[in-house]
C-alpha cells in the first residue's frame, strides 16, 4: 500500500460558522462542499458531528490540526489582528515554534514551525 496523502476530518456543530473561520481567519479555500460537510484544498475537511446533543461534550473526540508555517510568531500577529484568541502564544520547545488556538467548534488548531 502507498499512500497518497492524508485529510483531516473535523468533527463540527455549525458547519457555516466554522467553514467561514477556516476560510476567512485561515485563510483555507474550499474545494467541495454539500449541505453537511466541506472540503478545503489544504487537506482538512469539516463535517457536522452527528450527535449535537447539549449533554455531550463533542470536543472529547476533537481533533489537533497542525499548519505548518514559515514563521509562527508573523502567523501569530497575522491571525491575532484578524481576531483570533490564542490559549497559548508563540513557544519554542526542542527548535520547534507553536502556538495554538480553538477553532469556533472548540477543536484544537496548532501553527508549527520547524
Amino acid at each position: 500500500m502507498r499512500i497518497q496523502g492524508v485529510m483531516a476530518m473535523v468533527a463540527v456543530q455549525n458547519i457555516e460558522r466554522a467553514s467561514r473561520f477556516y476560510q476567512e481567519m485561515l485563510g483555507f479555500s474550499v474545494q467541495d462542499e454539500q449541505e453537511d460537510w466541506v472540503i478545503f484544498e489544504q487537506g482538512v475537511g469539516l463535517h457536522v458531528s452527528p450527535e449535537p446533543t447539549a449533554e455531550v461534550d463533542y470536543r472529547i473526540n476533537s481533533v489537533m490540526i497542525t499548519l505548518f508555517v514559515d514563521d509562527v510568531r508573523v502567523a501569530f500577529n497575522e491571525l491575532t489582528g484578524k481576531g483570533v484568541a490564542f490559549f497559548l502564544p508563540p513557544t519554542t520547545e526542542s527548535g520547534t515554534t507553536f502556538a495554538t488556538l480553538r477553532d469556533t467548534e472548540g477543536n484544537l488548531v496548532q501553527i508549527m514551525q520547524q
